[in-house]
């Protein structure tokens, strides 16, 4: 695949060409990260360019390098330069190679350089052994891809809306998607808060009306989700007058906080292979902890403003 590997060259950073594949993994915060890290320690993750045809430069590895560079003035970079001139196949595959190695760059980025790959011409088979992956990984991968509205994928590309959100929001209906990015976008709505909102929208039980208000108007939906989740089931005598005692509650928390500290050891010791078998039960508890902190949000947000009335 590889013809040959030079040692490290200076290059200069504006005959690269970023990667806008790579690019919708990387977000503002990241940027800013590397940046401070270039002015303190230099290059930590040498960039790697692929040499194609007619002396062209195309960035394999490092777009989150690259952009800092440019950001910070930076004229010329040292940079790992493979030989891909000629090889379609080699170029699609080196990328994937590179994020297998580096740490996963996001579900999205992912699905599309497998479907980069595909097109030139790199089989399924190929691209597990290459990554250790399973083909149901493959196969999900790439349906996030094609599942999500171009018109999305647009405003991840250009840095307005982040992969992750994308990824939720690539499991709504594809005439809904870029409508209701464009306003969870303008409401300024949070990862947690659109997790929550694509969840609603795909329970069964929720009505025509409120998916309509979901997609148009998502902040009040998502309200009227969290109003409904404090709302006492009337079927439960008692219940209406109940209160919490701060015994009781600190009880809960620290129950809840023993098993998510459990839970947290047990995840990070299983291979993404082991953990597919029970992807649909931690879908599930993501779902029951996004609304959990978004009631969380909420009451805090409803005791300061009752301790700033109190005060004033």
């Amino acid at each position: 695949m590889i013809k040959n590997i030079n040692k490290v060259k200076e290059v200069d950073v504006s005959a690269v060409a970023g990667n806008k594949t790579l690019a919708a993994a990387v977000d503002r915060r990241s940027i800013e990260r590397c940046k401070e890290a270039i002015e303190r320690l230099g290059i930590v993750h040498t960039p790697v360019i692929g040499a194609a045809k007619g002396g062209r430069r195309m960035l394999l590895s490092g777009q989150c390098e690259l952009t800092a560079l440019r950001e910070l003035g930076v004229k010329k970079m040292d940079a790992i330069e493979v030989d891909v001139a000629g090889d379609e196949a080699a170029g699609a595959k080196l990328p994937l190679l590179l994020i297998s190695l580096q740490g996963r760059p996001g579900a999205l980025c992912e699905g599309l350089l497998l479907q980069e790959a595909v097109g030139a011409g790199v089989s399924r088979s190929e691209i597990q052994a290459m990554l250790g992956r399973s083909a149901s990984w493959v196969s999900n991968r790439l349906s996030l891809v094609t599942r999500l509205d171009g018109n999305v994928y647009e405003m991840v590309r250009s840095g307005l809306l982040e992969p992750r959100c994308a990824e939720e929001i690539s499991r709504l209906p594809a005439e809904a998607q870029f409508k209701f990015a464009e306003i969870a976008l303008r409401e300024g709505l949070p990862k947690s808060a659109i997790e929550s909102l694509v969840s609603g929208y795909r329970d069964d039980s929720c009505p025509d009306v409120v998916k309509a208000q979901i997609i148009n108007n998502p902040r009040e939906a998502l309200k009227r989700m969290a109003d409904k989740r404090r709302a006492v089931n009337p079927d439960r005598p008692g219940r209406q007058n109940a209160s919490v005692t701060p015994e009781a509650m600190d009880g809960h928390v620290k129950s809840m906080r023993f098993q998510a500290i459990a839970l947290l050891r047990m995840l990070s010791g299983i291979s993404p292979d082991e953990a597919e078998g029970c992807n649909s039960a931690l879908k599930e508890l993501e779902t029951s902890l996004s609304a959990l902190l978004t009631v969380i949000r909420d009451l805090f947000t409803r005791v300061k403003t009752e301790v700033g009335n109190s005060v004033g």
